[in-house]
């Protein structure tokens, strides 16, 4: 049996894409570790006491320790597939205590018994979702009768780098909290009252913010 050191090359190192995928993701939450869109979005939601929320694509995060200090008995369910994430976030909310659970998993597996939650956000991480339809069928599932969704996305403008990648890969641009097929299906998974606005944060960065209650 060859020694574990040549799963990672020469001298027991990690190849040098896994180097760089860490490097990134330290640089990420170095530059994303307060954002305005999260308080925005924490103050708009408008949090209730004893809210059980589940925050997809929690990030670094600051949105989970808004919301768990936002009400009295909030419980936060804060799921990220990102290891760095996860311990990010374990660390922040160290005082919350019970309150906070982290746990690895994505839009569409999430640790979450069924009609768990009365509130599911996901800040600026929908349009990174595999497979967007797949996983508002599992927040449908999550959510108790009358729980409220609220997904947030960065209006991205033509110009912007994201919007460009995009285009100049030859890929349609992905799928997000403005598209108009993601009103359709939440539609048909049995979310009613759905609303979209178009907000800006502190910093003047645009947001495509939807809201949505499961009502069926």
């Amino acid at each position: 049996m060859p020694h574990h050191r040549h799963h990672h090359g020469r001298g027991g190192k990690q190849p040098w894409w896994k180097r760089f995928r860490t490097t990134a993701t330290i640089g990420y939450m170095i530059r994303h570790w307060t954002e305005p869109r999260n308080r925005m979005v924490i103050e708009r939601t408008g949090v209730r006491p004893g809210d059980r929320m589940v925050d997809i694509g929690c990030g670094p995060g600051e949105s989970v320790a808004l919301a768990a200090g936002a009400a009295p008995g909030v419980q936060v369910v804060a799921v990220d597939p990102g290891f760095p994430f996860r311990v990010a976030t374990a660390l922040r909310t160290l005082k919350s205590g019970r309150a906070v659970r982290v746990r690895r998993g994505a839009a569409e597996r999430l640790p979450v018994p069924d009609g768990w939650a009365t509130l599911v956000v996901s800040i600026n991480a929908f349009h990174h979702w595999e497979d967007p339809h797949g996983g508002l069928a599992e927040v449908r599932r999550v959510l108790a009768p009358r729980g409220r969704l609220v997904l947030v996305d960065e209006d991205f403008p033509e110009d912007h780098q994201h919007t460009c990648f995009h285009r100049e890969a030859g890929e349609d641009a992905p799928v997000d909290a403005g598209s108009p097929v993601v009103r359709e299906w939440l539609g048909e998974l049995g979310f009613g009252e759905v609303t979209l606005e178009r907000v800006e944060d502190a910093d003047g960065t645009p947001h495509h913010v939807l809201g949505a209650l499961r009502v069926s």
